[in-house]
């Protein structure tokens, strides 16, 4: 595993590896620094290891020897064509939770018993605190999970079943949050909330480096991927930019985002565009995210990757949808506004015909079983 540094995303002040803050004493997020200098690995290296993301330790923040693991990574992809492009469909839903988020979990809670903490708090619509819930428990620490009080029953039931408390919140996202920081606060519990911890960014990358050793190296031309808090965009870039640094691919490829046009905050900084208040309770509620605390972050990720963020309304999400039910995938809304962008992109001549396109799919369509029966969407 490779030594790193915790360092501000905006002023850029550092921290030891032990320390434990949650955000910069400025109030911006923080990353991990990896050191890949030392790191000599080959396209060979991985063969015949764990079919687990952690095959990919190297790469990963060194936090000792106890990995807590469920088994989670490694994930199917399926070849398709989407008019005309040649797309890869990663099934990151194939997960011991259902949804992405346990890679940014196990890594999340690897380094929370590295730490040593006996409790943690988050706050989640659903996938992030299933995801935590489990990751927590496998680690023998307590958790507890603030959730909107209009939170999806099934994702509320999941969080429970793994032991985890769950609180919920009436009022907006902020609020939920809110409420989740002052417990931290005054039970001495670590905030570990997703949108804000960087090693859950760290767990998320090894989806790049799976998709290019799943493909034999070959790179892609695009990543289109879904964006709400903006952690699988900075981590699945943040993964390529690395393979190309270590000469494991040729060079990173261009990577877009997507929002619904009911709610695109990082549209909004990106273009300078106000498209408009996100809705109470919208089709695609896992990139509903007000005021993601990465957002200026990830506008600046997404110009770095040559990309863009897509905007797509809910009929394109549903007919998304069922063209990917139709091929035998079964995903959340959420996942299928990857594809709805990718059509868009391949109209505008953004995204040509001929080039290689992967699309990672984050969540199972069993998680959002109430939303599809209630809107009849299948």
């Amino acid at each position: 595993m490779a030594s790193f540094r915790i360092k501000c995303s905006e002023c850029g002040r550092e921290y030891p590896p032990n320390a434990a803050p949650w955000k910069c004493e400025c109030g911006r997020p923080l990353d991990v620094h990896l050191d890949l200098s030392d790191v000599d690995v080959s396209r060979h290296a991985f063969a015949g290891r764990p079919c687990t993301m952690w095959r990919y330790g190297e790469l990963l923040p060194s936090l000792g020897g106890s990995v807590v693991s469920l088994g989670e990574g490694m994930t199917p992809v399926v070849e398709a064509s989407v008019g005309g492009a040649s797309v890869t469909y990663k099934l990151d839903y194939v997960m011991p939770t259902g949804s992405f988020k346990d890679r940014g979990a196990s890594v999340s809670l690897t380094r929370a018993k590295w730490l040593g903490l006996r409790a943690v708090v988050e706050d989640s619509s659903g996938n992030a605190g299933a995801a935590i819930a489990a990751y927590s428990s496998a680690a023998g620490i307590a958790c507890k999970v603030f959730v909107p009080r209009d939170a999806p029953e099934g994702k509320v039931l999941q969080i429970r079943s793994y032991g985890a408390e769950v609180v919920r919140v009436e009022g907006s996202r902020a609020e939920v949050n809110a409420a989740a920081l002052r417990e931290a606060e005054r039970s001495g519990a670590h905030y570990i909330g997703h949108l804000w911890d960087p090693f859950f960014i760290e767990g998320i990358k090894t989806l790049a480096y799976e998709a290019a050793e799943q493909v034999g190296w070959r790179g892609f031309d695009a990543v289109v991927v879904p964006v709400g808090s903006g952690g699988l965009l900075l981590g699945v870039w943040k993964g390529f930019r690395e393979l190309a640094e270590l000469g494991l691919i040729d060079s990173p490829p261009r990577v877009y985002g997507v929002q619904a046009v009911s709610c695109a905050p990082v549209y909004e900084l990106l273009h300078g565009a106000r498209v408009g208040a996100c809705e109470r309770e919208p089709l695609a509620d896992g990139i509903a995210v007000p005021n993601p605390p990465r957002g200026p972050q990830v506008a600046r990720a997404v110009k770095e990757a040559g990309g863009d963020i897509v905007l797509v309304e809910d009929g394109d999400i549903v007919a998304a949808l069922r063209e990917l039910a139709k091929m035998g995938l079964f995903v959340e809304p959420t996942s299928a506004t990857a594809l709805a962008a990718l059509r868009k992109l391949i109209e505008s001549g953004q995204v040509d015909r001929g080039e290689s396109v992967l699309l990672p799919l984050t969540g199972f369509g069993l998680k959002a079983l109430d939303k599809l029966i209630k809107r009849r969407l299948l």
